[in-house]
């Protein structure tokens, strides 16, 4: 008997680069998000940082660096 289908979630790293004052330069931060894909973890994200801050996903995490982090689906977290 099937059950219910089940999302599939990838960890994602997405890049947020802020702009700080003129003599500091600019600011990276990095947050882990698993989404079902990039466009949402852009959006996870977007949610908790400056608006104007440009957001980029740099990358993605494997299944076990994301299960040792502990990182939850929906739940962005910097690394």
């Amino acid at each position: 008997m099937p059950g219910r289908p089940r999302r599939r979630y990838t960890a994602f790293l997405v890049s947020v680069a802020a702009e700080r004052s003129r003599s500091n330069g600019s600011s990276t931060l990095v947050y882990a998000v698993m989404k079902p894909g990039p466009e949402e973890a852009l959006e996870a994200v977007r949610a908790r940082v400056d608006p104007q801050a440009a957001l980029a996903i740099v990358g993605s995490l494997s299944t076990r660096i994301a299960k040792a982090l502990k990182l939850k689906p929906d739940e962005p977290r910097p690394v």
